[in-house]
């Protein structure tokens, strides 16, 4: 698949089973991939299964994300080589979002935040796009300001070729508190203004 959009890394091993390659290939494999990342960011332990679907020409992906006790990223949905197209479901649940930091690494850093909610991953390969709320809670640095913020149960908002923050509440290490309002505007994965 010449998926290069977004980087996955991992240590991966598992299964395979193929038949009928010449004629009616059928393909089926279940995955294991130790230190998964997504970006750079940790995401645990993934199990996928992953099943050759000929009818509708594509890969159906099935898969979760362990990453330790209360923190599980749920990925149901499919890939289509044929077609240039993925479509994924992804439900975290408290699932970790350092990899944030590979689209954001201009102005943030050390994101130690978990996020709760429903995304969804999809479009022609080479332009993704991602759709979904997330409640996002820990601590990131802003870069410019050389300080570390708290977030408590803020909503993130992803939008086509947007992350929208609307009156989100963050903390200094004092307590203090600010709120945030803005928009990271991006084209399909790229390209990051704010």
């Amino acid at each position: 698949v010449n998926f290069h959009a977004v980087s996955f890394s991992g240590f991966a091993s598992g299964r395979a089973y193929v038949s009928g390659a010449f004629n009616n290939p059928q393909a089926i494999a279940k995955l294991y991939v130790d230190k998964f990342k997504f970006q750079g960011g940790r995401m645990g332990v993934l199990t996928a299964n992953v099943n050759l679907n000929n009818n509708d020409q594509q890969i159906d992906i099935n898969a979760i994300a362990n990453d330790g006790p209360g923190s599980q990223t749920l990925i149901n949905g499919y890939v289509s080589p044929k077609r240039n197209y993925i479509d994924l479901d992804i439900k975290a649940l408290n699932t970790r979002v350092e990899f944030l930091e590979s689209f954001c690494g201009s102005f943030m850093r050390n994101i130690d935040t978990y996020g709760q909610g429903d995304v969804r991953l999809f479009g022609p390969l080479n332009k993704l796009n991602l759709t979904g709320n997330v409640v996002a809670n820990g601590t990131l640095e802003i870069s410019s300001l050389n300080t570390k913020y708290t977030l408590k149960n803020d909503t993130i908002t992803l939008n086509p070729n947007e992350i929208r923050f609307a009156n989100d509440t963050i903390y200094d290490r004092e307590g203090h508190h600010g709120i945030v309002t803005g928009t990271l505007y991006q084209n399909n994965l790229k390209n990051l203004s704010y």
